[in-house]
C-alpha cells in the first residue's frame, strides 16, 4: 500500500530545501546547558524524519522534551521540572537553555530562537519552570543580526527572534494505553464495601444468586462493560451515568484511518469503532471494538501495539499541515514488519503534509531504511555527559548498543597480505562503531576457488559477506544486470559468467555439476550473476603487494601493474631486511608493517574503506 523506499526517495528530492517547503521546519537544536547533554552538543535535521538512537538515560527524551517547548505557546517544564527529590542545578547566571534554528521569510534566512528557563511569578504563583525566549547570547555564539533602524520584520521583536508558530503533536508509546489496560494493570483497587445487615425476618439471599459487590477489578470490569456495552450500541455520546455523559467520543474510523491500520499492523480490519470515555472508576481512556471476517473484539483482547497504533494513526492523520510530531519509543509491542511500515506510513504523511517527525528508538528496524543523515546516534563522553553523532549509519547506531553481535559483514580476501591490507584501511575508519562491523577472512586456493566454488555456497546464504579479490583479477569495471539479460541468452549465461570472472562456478544442481536440471542451472546462472554485481569487488591496482610499494614510494615503473614483479620486489625487500630469504609468511609480515608505517600517505586505503562503507548501503535492510 504505502512502499517506504519510494517515499524515503520522494523526501530526499527536497534534500536541502526543507526549511522553506516544511511549514515552521526546525533545522537543527543545540545545547549550551540542558540536562546531561554535553555543552554545546548539536542536531541538524537534514531530513524531515529524525531517529535519534542511543541508550536508556543518553538523553533522547530530553531531546524530545526540548522540541515540544521549541514552538510559540509551548514550554519545555510541562515535561522537566524541579522537585526536591530531582532539583534542576543551575550554574550562577547560566540558565538550562538550548537554541533552535529555524527559517524566516522576512529575512530570507536561517535564524536562531533561544529559550531559557527562568523563575518568575505568573499568575499570582511562583513559577520555578517557566521556558521564556531570550534575546541573542553572543556567549552562546549567537549572531546578533544587522537589522537597519525601523525596519520590521515578522517575527522579530526588538532584541530576539520569536519562537516558531507551529503545531506540536507528542506521542509517548509506553503511555499510549487502552482504557482497560490501565485500569486493569495500573489502576487503583475498588474499596470493597461491608456486607448491609440484612433484617432478621428477611430470608438469606440464595448462595446460587448473583451478588452486586465489587470485589476485584475484574468485578469492576465486568460492571462497567455493561454501560460499554450501551455506549456501542447508541453509537454516539447520548448514553449518561449520574448526570454525566459517559463517553465524549463514539464513531467509527473512517476508511482511511482504517486501512492504515490494516497496513501497518498486517491485519484486514472491516470495521474499528473509537470509544473515550470516563469509565473504569473514571480513570477512563480510549477503548477500540476492532472487526474482522473472524469476529470482533475490544481492546480488552487485543494487543497493545494495536491500540497504540491505531491511536498513533488517528492523532497523526488528523494534524494540520507543518505539524511537529514526536515520538517516543514507536516500536513499543510492535513486531518488525509493523515498524517498518509504521516508518512508510510517518514518510507518507511527512511528504503529503509537511510534517516533521522526530522520534526516539532501539529498534533497528525503524531505522534501517532512513538515510545516514537521519541518524543521530547518543554516546557518553569521558566526563560523563552525552554528545550526538551528525551522522551514523544504521548498523554503526546498534553496533554502539551492543545489538548487532553476530550480523558482521564478512570480507573474504585472498591471501593474508590482502587481509592486512583490508584491516589497515578498516583502521582509517574514524567511526569505531562502523569499522568493528567488518571480519575479514581470507581462504586458501586463491581467487579462482573462491569465484568457482566459494560463491556458489555464499550466494545460497546471508548476504552481509562480500568478496574483495585482487586487482588483477579484474575482467570489466561493471556487472551487467542480469534482470536485463534476455530469456533468449540464458545458452550463453555461462559464458558471460566466464567473460566477468574468467572461471566457470561450479553450482549446486540437482543431478550433478556436469548436467543435470537445466532450468535449474539456469535461474542459478543468473542468481551468480546477480550475486557477483552486489557483493564482489576488487582491491585497488593489481596486488596487496603493489599497495604495499605504492605508499612506501619504492615502486618503479616497471613493476607498476604487475602483480608477479610487484610480490617478487616486496619479497626482496623483506628478505634484505631480515638478511635472509624471507618466507611467504614473513614477507607478508614485512609487507604489513611497511605499509602500517605508511598508511597516511596511501590514497589506495582510503578507497577501500570508501568501497567497504559504501557496502553498508546494499545490507541497510
Amino acid at each position: 500500500m504505502i512502499d517506504l523506499k519510494s517515499e524515503i526517495d520522494l523526501l530526499s528530492a527536497n534534500s536541502g530545501k526543507y526549511q522553506t517547503v516544511f511549514p515552521g521546519y526546525i533545522t537543527h537544536i543545540r545545547f549550551p546547558q540542558f540536562k546531561n547533554m554535553t555543552a554545546g552538543s548539536q542536531i541538524n535535521f537534514d531530513f524531515p524524519i529524525t531517529a535519534l538512537v542511543g541508550a536508556n538515560g543518553s538523553g533522547k527524551t530530553s531531546v524530545l522534551n526540548a522540541l515540544y517547548g521549541a514552538p510559540m505557546r509551548n514550554s519545555t517544564g510541562q515535561y522537566w521540572f524541579s522537585t526536591k527529590v530531582d532539583p534542576i542545578e543551575e550554574g550562577e547566571g547560566s540558565p538550562n537553555r538550548f537554541i533552535y534554528g529555524h527559517f524566516n521569510h522576512g529575512y530570507k534566512h536561517i535564524v536562531e530562537t533561544r529559550k531559557a528557563r527562568v523563575r518568575k511569578f505568573r499568575d499570582g504563583r511562583y513559577d520555578p519552570n517557566y521556558w521564556e525566549p531570550t534575546k541573542e547570547a553572543p556567549g552562546d555564539n549567537m549572531i546578533v543580526p544587522k537589522i537597519p533602524s525601523g525596519k520590521k520584520i515578522v517575527g522579530r521583536s526588538l532584541d530576539r527572534w520569536n519562537p516558531v508558530s507551529r503545531k506540536v503533536l507528542y506521542i509517548n508509546f509506553r503511555k499510549e494505553l487502552s482504557a482497560f489496560d490501565k485500569y486493569f494493570y495500573f489502576g487503583k483497587d475498588p474499596i470493597v464495601q461491608p456486607l448491609k445487615k440484612q433484617p432478621a425476618n428477611v430470608e438469606k439471599q440464595s448462595k446460587s444468586a448473583p451478588s452486586r459487590r465489587i470485589l476485584n477489578k475484574m468485578d469492576q470490569v465486568r460492571h462497567d462493560a455493561n454501560f460499554l456495552a450501551q455506549v456501542i450500541a447508541t453509537g454516539d455520546t447520548s448514553k449518561t451515568l449520574r448526570g454525566r455523559k459517559i463517553a465524549t467520543e463514539n464513531r467509527l474510523l473512517n476508511q482511511e484511518e482504517l486501512q492504515i491500520i490494516s497496513f501497518v499492523l498486517g491485519r484486514d480490519y472491516s470495521e474499528a469503532r473509537w470509544i473515550r470515555h470516563r469509565l473504569f472508576k473514571g480513570d477512563g481512556g480510549l477503548s477500540i471494538v476492532f472487526k474482522t471476517k473472524h469476529g470482533r473484539y475490544s481492546e480488552a483482547f487485543a494487543g497493545s501495539g494495536e491500540v497504540a497504533v491505531a491511536s498513533c494513526v488517528v492523532q497523526i492523520l488528523a494534524v494540520g499541515k507543518g505539524t511537529l510530531v514526536l515520538l517516543d519509543e514507536p516500536e513499543v509491542s510492535l513486531h518488525p514488519g509493523a515498524q517498518e511500515r509504521l516508518l512508510a506510513f510517518l514518510a507518507q504523511m511527512a511528504r503529503k503534509k509537511q510534517i516533521q517527525v522526530v522520534f526516539s528508538t532501539h529498534s533497528p528496524h525503524l531505522i534501517a531504511a532512513l538515510p545516514d543523515n537521519a541518524i543521530k546516534s547518543f554516546y557518553q563522553t569521558l566526563d560523563g555527559g552525552f554528545s550526538i553523532t551528525p551522522s551514523t549509519h544504521p548498523y554503526a547506531a546498534f553496533r554502539r548498543l551492543g545489538m548487532l553481535n553476530g550480523q558482521d559483514i564478512l570480507v573474504i580476501v585472498e591471501d593474508r597480505l590482502a587481509q592486512s591490507v583490508v584491516n589497515l584501511a578498516l583502521a582509517s575508519i574514524d567511526d569505531v562503531a562502523i569499522s568493528s562491523i567488518f571480519r575479514v577472512e581470507y581462504v586458501s586456493g586463491g581467487a579462482d576457488s573462491i569465484l568457482a566454488t566459494r560463491i556458489p555456497i555464499f550466494m545460497e546464504g546471508t548476504d552481509r559477506i562480500i568478496v574483495l579479490l585482487d586487482g588483477d583479477k579484474k575482467k570489466t569495471d561493471s556487472f551487467e544486470d542480469p534482470d536485463l539479460i534476455p530469456a533468449a541468452d540464458n545458452i550463453n549465461l555461462e559464458s558471460k559468467i566466464i567473460e566477468r570472472t574468467g572461471v566457470a562456478p561450479q553450482l549446486l544442481i540437482d543431478g550433478g555439476i556436469g548436467g543435470g536440471n537445466t532450468e535449474q542451472k539456469i535461474k542459478l546462472q543468473r542468481k551468480y550473476l546477480s550475486w557477483i554485481r552486489k557483493h564482489l569487488t576488487y582491491l585497488p591496482l593489481s596486488s596487496p603487494e603493489e599497495i604495499v610499494l605504492t605508499a612506501a614510494k619504492t615502486i618503479t615503473a616497471a613493476d607498476k601493474g604487475d602483480s608477479q614483479r610487484c610480490k617478487h620486489c616486496l619479497h626482496a625487500l623483506a628478505s634484505e631486511n631480515l638478511g635472509r630469504t624471507a618466507t611467504s609468511e614473513e614477507a607478508d609480515s614485512f609487507g604489513t608493517f611497511f605499509l602500517g608505517a605508511h598508511k597516511k600517505e596511501s590514497a589506495e586505503l582510503k578507497a577501500i574503506a570508501k568501497a567497504l562503507v559504501s557496502f553498508l548501503d546494499c545490507v541497510k535492510a
